[in-house]
This record gives structure tokens, sequence and C-alpha cells, in this order.
């Protein structure tokens, strides 16, 4: 199970973000109960770094990255940045120090208004803090789109006019427009196909070496996260199982979950088997045809039996005689209704001659039908 604690912690005055015991809950519904998404988790960036986070879908890694820019404000611990506690901060406060920390979301085509064009939703946080005169905004919009590798003559465009690749690009744009500190991105990279994986990985890089940025990196697939992070932090279950270098974290690592994920990387020779692969025995296929069962079956058994004895039994007129009946006929839909044998006739027999010498109504009693 992963664990918890500060040990990993480094000095405060050293870090940029420090995030100690940090705790995010969500309501189940109207039944009282909690969801602990992320309990317990700390850990501290230095100005420069990028951190790593991975782990499996559900783990709460872009849970962490969203308390982290108080999206929804965290239940418990202390997110301090730069020297302020974000999370004692409300209203105009918080949003001072919106600027200095950004966030490069997940989906980045659901991100971007489709309303509106890219050159507006570039400059939209400068409008909004004011930074500089008009003039200004607009040349750094077309700086800044030009470093993400995006024509400035497309700048009158809007975001479904672009790849993935491209809208990715602009949000990249957008966060960074404002200058901030600290950018948390949100597996930028996740849908996309690897060769336009690789340009927006070697374009963060650029980015962070231009503008001094401090990187958060959260992402499942540790190829990637091994060549962009300067620290690894591995996540389970809303906990973190480890925190160390990568060379170390891919060379030995200390937690049970961190070898099981470094295991499941795939081997791009496709000659090659894992170890428990090769060691396990082949598995035994079918011994006929894929679509036939295997003759270790009784129902095949039965089933071969009333086709080998139908041929020359007389039974063969009956179409279900001995034949292996579906245990779900009655709930298929295309099961065909089974045909019921004609029933005889009924005839009338006339009454005895003694019962009309009776009486009329003794002779209707005795009459039946048969």
């Amino acid at each position: 199970m992963a664990g918890s604690g500060t040990a990993h912690l480094r000095g405060d005055g050293d870090s940029l973000l420090r995030v100690e015991h940090l705790l995010v809950e969500f309501p189940v519904g109207r039944s009282g109960l909690k969801v602990n998404a992320v309990t317990d988790v700390s850990f501290d960036i230095l100005e420069g770094e990028t951190l790593g986070i991975v782990g499996e879908s559900g783990c709460g890694k872009s849970t962490t990255g969203r308390a982290v820019m108080q999206l929804p404000p965290p239940k418990g611990g202390r997110v301090v940045y730069d020297g302020v506690e974000l999370t004692s901060l409300k209203g105009e406060d918080l949003r001072a120090m919106r600027p200095r920390l950004q966030m490069i979301f997940q989906d980045p085509i659901s991100s971007l208004n489709p309303r509106r064009k890219v050159k507006d939703i570039v400059r939209e946080g400068l409008d909004i803090w004011n930074i500089g005169d008009k003039d200004s905004r607009d040349a750094k919009v077309l700086e800044v789109l030009e470093a993400v590798g995006i024509d400035p003559a497309n700048v009158e465009r809007r975001p479904h006019e672009f790849s993935g690749g491209q809208c990715q690009r602009i949000s990249i744009a957008r966060a960074v427009v404002t200058d901030p500190k600290l950018i948390i991105c949100d597996e930028p990279v996740s849908a996309l196909d690897v060769s336009v994986q690789a340009q927006i990985l070697n374009l963060l890089e650029d980015m962070k070496a231009r503008y001094g940025l401090t990187l958060v990196f959260i992402a499942h697939d540790l190829a990637v996260v091994k060549n962009v992070s300067d620290r690894v932090m591995v996540m389970y279950l809303g906990k973190v199982c480890e925190v160390a270098g990568p060379d170390t974290l891919y060379s030995q690592p200390a937690h049970p979950y961190s070898a099981a994920l470094l295991a499941a990387i795939p081997v791009p020779d496709p000659g090659s088997r894992p170890a428990a692969a090769a060691s396990a025995p082949a598995a035994r296929g079918p011994s006929r045809s894929a679509g036939r069962r295997s003759p270790s079956c009784a129902r095949w058994r039965q089933a071969s039996t009333w086709r080998a004895t139908s041929r020359s039994s007389p039974e063969r007129r009956s179409p279900s005689a001995g034949r292996p009946r579906c245990r779900s006929r009655r709930r298929s839909r295309r099961a065909r209704p089974r045909r019921q044998s004609p029933q005889p006739l009924r005839t009338w027999r006339p009454p005895s001659t003694d019962a009309k010498k009776s009486s009329t109504s003794s002779w209707a009693a005795s009459s039946t039908l048969t």
C-alpha cells in the first residue's frame, strides 16, 4: 500500500512550491459518504525544476494538480507558492496569484473557446490584468505564437480549424503569455500521436529554457516522464509511493508498484519477450479451428454423438431428438418456438339407444365429446 510522510521534502526556503499533507475529498451524491481522491500527499519543487507525476488512471494525478491551482480548494493540507500559502487566500487575493501560476489542460480542443479567435484566446490574460498597452499586447501575442510554432498569419482562425497538436501549442502559448513562474502540465501529450508528442515535449523544454519556467509534468507514460523530469513522484490510490530521480527510479525502484509500472513498459523489439512471459508455458490453443469447441467439452462430445447417430437413425425425422438444448433458449430473442404436435380432432358420438328411451335430459347428459 502506498504511504505518506514528509521525509523527502527539502528546506522551506529553497522550494518554489511546497505541498504538505494535501487532502481532497468528493461527496458521493446525497448519501453523506465521501471519496478521498488524494490523501496526505506531500512534495516540493525547486525553481527551474521539472517534477514528473506518474501513476495509473484514477490515482489522483490530475486532482493533485488542480488542488494546487485551488480548482477546487483542498479540504486539508498546505500549498505554499513562493512563500505565500494559497489555501488561506480568498477572493481578490487569490485572483492576484493566478497570473503567476498557470495550467495546461489535458484536452487541448475542449479547453479552448470555439467561438473566439486564436489571437483573442491568447490575449485574454493580458486584457484581464491590463498588462501593457494595446500595441504591446498584440506584439506579445504574436511573439508567443511564433515561439510555439503557430504562423502569425493564422491568428484570425478559430480552434476548430487547427489540428490537435496545434491546439496544444495554442494552449501552451496562452499559459506562458502572462510570464508565470510555474506551469502545471496535465497530461499535455496523452491525446496526441507519437510524432506530435515529441514536438510538444521539445517545445516545453525550449519554453522552459527561454522563459525560466518551473514545470509539474503529469503523465501516465513513464518513458515520457523520464526524458523531461528532474524528479519523479509515483502515485497510487491517492497517495505517494516513491519520490526519486529518474535514473534511480528506473534502475532501482524502491516500491513494488514502481517496479510493476516499469515492467509494463512495452519493449520496441518484437523479437524480445518479457521474462515472465518467456518462463511461462505456452498457452494451449484450440485443437481444431478457432470457431469450434474443444473436444474435451461435454457439450461438444454430445453434439458430435448426435450428428453421428442421426444420419442412420429413424429419429432423424424429429429435429430435436437427442440434440443438446441451449440453456439460454428462453431468454434469447432469436430463439425459434418449438413446433407442437397436432392435436387429434374431437368428434361427436351419438348416445346409446337406452338413453333415447329414458328422456331427453338424460340423453343430453350422456352425450360426450372425445
